[in-house]
């Protein structure tokens, strides 16, 4: 009852084992599981526990569709499958294929777990981009040659490699260049051959299965089959291990586990650790944290850490303890930081003949088999990163009366909660257990983050291998080692966050904007009826700047409720797609008016002549030239030189009726129905092409963009106004394709389609036999569709004079 209350509320609520049924009385909403191996068997016990409430369920699963799962009012899925649906849903190009319905109402499971550790990896959606080149392999043979401090410096803490001077000019001698760094493709291979060759270990983040490098959760242990580093990572982790390097990507969308779980109206979550991230909750997500009591006292004792000089006299006494406990039939769980360190304690125990399971990322299809015999009688397990398995060990007969299950902790995680939760394992429900962890000065925290301190104490203990050390400093130290490693990536996460609510805001326009264009002319106006002449004659005392007064005043979000008095009978007609094309449309003649202007006294020759050439190819020269006969000019020369005589203002009225008039020719000419349908298909072309131009934009600028630092600038002010330049520019080149794309679309009819294919093919085998020794090929005359105009003949424009003397210079 205590944990949907504050769930109900929007709340972290921090206990075990509790049930979260009885806050949907009040509220239906969309649950969230992280545990793909107790999602199933939650579900089942969920649906007979609410067997009395009148909701649906469903689980975002394959055996049912999505759009199904969805429609129900409690649904239950992982973090993952959520996130991409949200992208895959604002990818489609007809609203009937999306399956997420309205984001009311969120319960995290394990709350700390997704909204915390998995924060900092977004979800990315990609598509295949250029071929992978030999350059990846190359690089990685390259690196090996390369010594550690005299060639390079490695920072584990910030996960950085860069080259020392020597090294530089090392490699540029090998390479034979004057300056790596002039040729960015070579120092982009350089940096992740030197990432994949002192960052990244096998079995640790990463492993091989069947010839493909699998991406270790940190987290969890378990291998994330999918799953692959970015920006060339990847490739040169592939190159250093030998196996085949696969193609880069390029990405399409992305979100953080942040933002989108922001998305909800309402979010809460539960977990049994929460507490010492309640800061983080309450500063990113705004929610409070609630601790909500054990259902039983938790009679479980934690021994105080042991501590070891060496990671060998740490591993030897860890044995020794199994051993220890396994004669007395006790079940033992001991619990790694990483894939290598488990079968390093695995072989030893192979060595003394104890016999024992290993759960790590190998062997992750017999978890559940596994961790059903770790509370067994005599069972030793080892397994990585316990934190998330997310399910009870039951306790074998006899074994209350030996302790419970024994937890050893073979190192300290860099996150308490980690600790926290491979300690929870043991001692549930009010059972009896243990637990103790082993550390040593060689472990990855104590090395990286013990500081001075412990640096200090390291030299003074003169002790053997296998001599445990007993300080009451040492406790303290591995906190505050913790404290500060939770800190670092705290204010990591919380950049993180500062930095992607740009990305955010512009995702949710270029989302709104493509989902406007989906939404609007969803009722068919096609049985409009068309009269082509009456809307001419129309147009042809149409005010211009009132239409575009008016047209200003349009957006595609007030959908088919807008009206233009001036063209009621168009706007009958048009789908405000084509209303909101046409918009661009007139504004790009502005835009090119005023970019020709040479000074205050008006176009000078080659301006005007280049202008005129950017209109004709926008509008295209058959089309362009049916509306100035429209306009009763015998074609666009007359038409041009008839402007020579006007004020610019005049002259871009004049445009624009052109403009308007070939708009209206052209939609007519293709028919309102399939123009609906084609004016959606360009913009959202446009709109997908130039955002995943813009995303690999915005992650170079934000890549470079910490370097301002060193002109005393803050690189989250600048990424943020030239994150904005940038958006704009994207904005307006996508208004700038549609409009130079959409006078040159042409409906192909089905058997022209149908005929295309077989003159291919006859060209193939014609090119084929014309291409023999000795054949000559024969010459053929271009012959020109349009009545030439002679450079002495009389100009067409009526002015009496010679071609060549009047508009020849203008117009060829």
């Amino acid at each position: 009852i205590l944990s949907s209350l504050g769930m109900s509320v929007g709340a972290i609520n921090s206990g075990v084992q509790y049930r979260y049924i009885t806050d949907e009385e009040a509220i239906q909403l969309k649950g969230d599981e992280a545990r793909e191996l107790i999602r199933e068997r939650d579900e089942k016990a969920k649906k007979e526990g609410r067997l009395k409430y009148d909701h649906m369920s469903g689980v975002n699963l394959v055996e049912c569709s999505k759009k199904e799962a969805y429609g129900c009012d409690v649904i239950y899925g992982t973090n993952n499958e959520y996130g991409f649906d949200y992208l895959r849903d604002n990818m489609v190009t007809n609203l009937d294929e999306r399956v997420q319905g309205p984001r009311y109402f969120a319960i995290v499971d394990e709350a700390d777990s997704i909204l915390i550790d998995e924060a900092r990896t977004p979800l990315i959606i990609s598509t295949s981009a250029q071929a992978s080149n030999e350059m990846y392999r190359d690089f990685a043979n390259l690196v090996k040659s390369l010594q550690i401090e005299k060639h390079y410096s490695v920072d584990e803490k910030s996960n950085s490699v860069s080259l020392t001077d020597e090294g530089i000019d090392y490699v540029e001698k090998l390479l034979k260049v004057k300056n790596i760094y002039e040729d960015s493709q070579l120092a982009y291979h350089l940096d992740n051959a030197l990432k994949a060759k002192e960052l990244y270990r096998i079995d640790d983040e990463y492993m091989i299965r069947d010839g493909e490098v699998l991406i270790i959760d940190e987290f969890t242990g378990r291998a994330m089959t999918g799953r692959r580093y970015s920006e060339g990572l990847h490739q040169a982790i592939e190159a250093k291990e030998g196996v085949e390097v696969k193609r880069e990507s390029r990405t399409m969308a992305t979100i953080t586990l942040q933002n989108y779980f922001r998305l909800y109206s309402y979010l809460s979550g539960m977990t049994g650790t929460a507490l010492t991230e309640a800061e983080e909750f309450s500063s990113i997500y705004y929610l409070d944290t609630i601790v909500v009591p054990t259902n039983k006292p938790v009679v479980r004792k934690d021994h105080n850490d042991v501590v070891y000089r060496t990671e060998e006299g740490k591993f030897r006494a860890i044995i020794e303890d199994i051993k220890e406990h396994n004669k007395r039939g006790q079940p033992v769980l001991v619990g790694t930081t990483s894939v290598e360190k488990s079968e390093v304690l695995s072989m030893m125990l192979s060595k003394d003949g104890i016999r024992h399971e290993v759960l790590n990322a190998k062997y992750h299809e017999r978890e559940a088999k596994i961790v059903s015999t770790a509370g067994q009688r005599g069972s030793v397990t080892i397994a990585t990163n316990m934190a998330g398995r997310g399910t009870d060990i039951a306790l074998g007969e006899g074994v209350t009366k030996l302790g419970g299950l024994y937890i050893i902790g073979s190192e300290r995680h860099e996150s308490r909660r980690i600790d926290n939760q491979l300690r929870g394992r043991s001692g549930r429900q009010g059972d009896p257990g243990e637990s103790r962890f082993y550390v040593s000065f060689e472990d990855e925290l104590m090395r990286l983050f013990g500081g001075d301190r412990m640096q200090m104490i390291m030299s003074q203990v003169g002790l053997d291998d296998d001599m445990p050390i007993s300080m009451g400093i040492l406790g303290r130290t591995i906190e505050n080692a913790q404290k500060k490693v939770e800190s670092h990536n705290y204010d990591i996460r919380k950049r993180l966050v500062e930095y992607d609510d740009v990305l955010n805001q512009q995702r949710d326009i270029i989302y709104g904007l493509r989902t406007n264009i989906l939404e609007v002319g969803r009722e068919s106006n096609s049985d409009a009826k068309t009269d082509l002449a009456k809307d001419m004659k129309y147009i042809l005392d149409l005010d211009i700047e009132v239409l575009q007064d008016q047209l200003d005043g349009f957006t595609l979000s007030q959908k088919n409720t807008w009206e233009i008095p001036l063209l009621s009978e168009l706007v009958f007609k048009l789908n405000p797609l084509d209303i909101s094309v046409l918009k661009k449309v007139l504004d790009h003649i502005d835009f090119l008016v005023s970019s020709q202007l040479a000074d205050d006294m008006g176009i000078d020759n080659v301006e005007e002549r280049n202008l005129y050439i950017q209109i004709k190819n926008l509008l295209t020269e058959d089309v362009f030239e049916k509306a100035v006969k429209n306009l009763k000019f015998k074609n666009s020369i007359q038409f041009f030189r008839d402007l020579e005589s006007k004020s610019v203002v005049e002259r871009t009225r004049e445009l624009k009726r052109v403009v308007l008039i070939s708009f209206i020719e052209h939609i007519y000419a293709i028919g309102l129905a399939p123009m609906r349908e084609l004016s959606k298909v360009l913009i959202l072309q446009s709109i997908d092409r130039y955002w995943m131009e813009h995303l690999d934009n915005m992650q170079d600028l934000r890549e470079g963009i910490s370097l301002r630092n060193l002109a005393q600038r803050d690189p989250l002010v600048e990424y943020k106004n030239e994150g904005f330049s940038l958006f704009e520019s994207m904005l307006n080149t996508i208004d700038e394709n549609v409009v130079n794309r959409y006078f040159k679309v042409r409906v192909v009819r089905q058997e022209e389609q149908l005929r295309q294919p077989i003159q291919t093919e006859k060209q193939e085998v014609r090119s084929l036999t014309d291409n023999r020794p000795g054949k000559v090929e024969k010459q053929h005359t271009v012959k020109r569709s349009a009545q030439k105009v002679g450079r002495n003949d009389p100009c067409p424009c009526g002015s009496g004079k010679k071609y060549k003397k009047c508009c020849y210079p203008k117009y060829e």
